[in-house]
């Protein structure tokens, strides 16, 4: 597709930075095809607004010279981008086999009642989004834990409310592994954006609709009951497991403690 066809080619970016636009268009020449830099240029976005708007990712597709669609189908594959506002802190707790083996269980319910709010929802503050994910690749620290995309690993209850009070105490970065840390001061965990100012003005990408922001669907699936297989509509995938959904409800009240949590 030549830069003629993109759509809103020559318009000027609105979202995006001209340093973060030169900086995909660099992350563009270094493949001989520029859908191998969608993830990296998605990373940048997500940076930006906190979120995947159905507007940065056209400012991403253009920068990268693709059409929107690849670029959202990407976006829709992994559980790591984010299409609705979250909380402050992302907490993303693995209990997959090794971590489950190694005592994730009481490390996730701790999680709960320290951060206040039920697992798969957001803190009524919106402090929080705590996630029950599958693995980290983290096996050898098991059980281990996310926070804002960084690892904290032998987790235990007790390094769990550890790590929720210096989240609240804004010093989690002193538990950080220098090798990760923030350098910069825009990167630091408190400061991470949580999509909620890009969700007011900009379009959310209904990823379990693909293209619903640009064009109407029928109520069954555009092509009938097979595509929603793919789509993840309701009448062949029951409940609201898509990624596109993940950790997103409204905020909820904190759970009841439990007898015998521990």
């Amino acid at each position: 597709m030549s830069p003629l066809e993109l759509p809103g080619a020559g318009r000027p970016y609105e979202i995006l930075e001209e340093a973060e636009v030169a900086r995909i268009q660099e992350l563009r020449r270094r493949y001989p095809n520029g859908r191998s830099a969608v993830l990296p240029a998605l990373w940048i976005l997500q940076r930006r607004q906190g979120i995947l708007t159905a507007e940065g990712m056209r400012e991403v597709a253009r920068a990268l010279e693709l059409p929107p669609g690849p670029v959202e189908a990407v976006a829709s594959f992994y559980t790591m981008f984010f299409f609705k506002p979250h909380g402050r802190y992302v907490v993303e707790m693995c209990t997959s086999m090794s971590c489950l083996l190694n005592g994730a269980a009481p490390v996730l319910r701790t999680l709960e009642k320290e951060l206040e709010v039920p697992t798969g929802g957001t803190s009524k503050d919106n402090f929080a989004t705590l996630l029950e994910v599958e693995c980290l690749g983290a096996c050898g620290g098991a059980p281990a834990a996310q926070v804002n995309h960084r690892f904290f690993e032998n987790l235990s209850p007790e390094k769990a409310s550890a790590l929720v009070a210096h989240m609240r105490a804004g010093t989690v970065e002193a538990l950080t592994p220098p090798a990760v840390a923030a350098t910069d001061g825009k990167a630091s965990l408190q400061e991470m954006p949580t999509g909620a100012e890009a969700a007011e003005d900009e379009t959310l990408v209904d990823l379990a609709n693909p293209g619903a922001n640009r064009l109407e669907t029928v109520g069954a699936g555009a092509a009938g009951s097979v595509v929603d297989l793919v789509k993840g509509q309701g009448l062949l995938l029951r409940d609201t497991h898509h990624p596109a959904e993940r950790g997103y409800t409204e905020p909820a009240e904190p759970p009841r403690s439990a007898e015998g949590d521990g």
